[in-house]
């Protein structure tokens, strides 16, 4: 028998989308299923619309506490073997879940992703995302600091349940930023990863995602994630520390120039000749 996927949706004020989301799932041709659905304090009508799916979800309810809150909660409920995630913005392919745990059994992995799709923004930005790291990914977070190395993030990913205890679940003190960054890093620290080399998601462009947060935001949330990981990872010396640091604040200065905010670039650059302190 084919093993219980536990899928975990996140929802805030998402009553224009999540029914959208939800009918991808239960379009799904991978029959054995619970879907668990964590309202994140709405106040948009949201939870009225979810109590109608009756049993066909585990609704839980809870004070507005951000999206890594919100997945834990559901997590702790989740009874699969194997863990989907799906933010309420987004559309899984009907095959989703069938050809990512097909290529899981294929190659032995213990998380898989997959390219991705943006769609609903003007005209030029709904890219596709590729998934392009597989094997031990955990180097690449150090060699790549800032970029979603897991791209497009939870939406894209089945994973196994029991790896959970030793990785963590998910940062709550992050607030939506960079808090899957951390996540994944920490899982693909004991994970085999691979990926399915074909679009499977679509992704919501829209003014309310937090695609739409500052520069400012991602900064702080992606230097914070960074001096996690310093704090974490013992192994990680003063030097290789110290180019871990010019690399990101080097992207990051190049990210504020490019969007005419010199002076926060010049910011980043001088953040190479300061102390990083944990």
């Amino acid at each position: 028998m084919e093993p219980l996927i536990s899928i975990v949706i996140p929802n805030y004020n998402g009553v224009h989308f999540v029914a959208e989301a939800l009918n991808s799932v239960f379009e799904q041709n991978y029959a054995n299923k619970e879907v668990i659905v964590v309202d994140d304090g709405s106040s948009d009508g949201s939870v009225e619309l979810l109590r109608t799916y009756g049993n066909k979800i585990k609704l839980i309810e809870t004070r507005n506490l951000g999206p890594a809150a919100a997945r834990n909660a559901g997590l702790l409920v989740a009874d699969g073997e194997l863990i989907a995630f799906l933010d309420s913005d987004d559309i899984w392919l009907p095959n989703k879940l069938t050809k990512q745990h097909n290529k899981m059994v294929e190659v032995g992995a213990d998380l898989i992703y997959c390219h991705g799709q943006e769609f609903g923004g003007s005209s030029g930005t709904n890219l596709k995302r590729t998934a392009a790291y597989s094997g031990n990914c955990y180097p690449y977070f150090k060699k790549n600091p800032g970029k979603a190395i897991i791209d497009m993030g939870p939406s894209t990913v089945l994973l196994k349940n029991d790896l959970l205890s030793i990785s963590g679940i998910f940062d709550p003190s992050f607030k939506g930023l960079a808090e899957d960054w951390d996540f994944f890093r920490r899982y693909c620290r004991i994970a085999r990863v691979s990926y399915c080399d074909e679009v499977l998601v679509m992704r919501r462009n829209h003014s309310n995602n937090l695609s739409a947060r500052s520069l400012e935001d991602f900064y702080a949330g992606n230097k914070r994630a960074l001096l996690k990981m310093f704090a974490e990872d013992f192994a990680i010396g003063p030097l290789e520390r110290r180019i871990i640091w010019f690399k990101f604040h080097t992207m990051s200065a190049k990210a504020f120039i490019k969007h005419r905010r010199p002076a926060a670039g010049i910011r980043c650059l001088a953040q190479f000749i300061l102390p990083i302190t944990l």
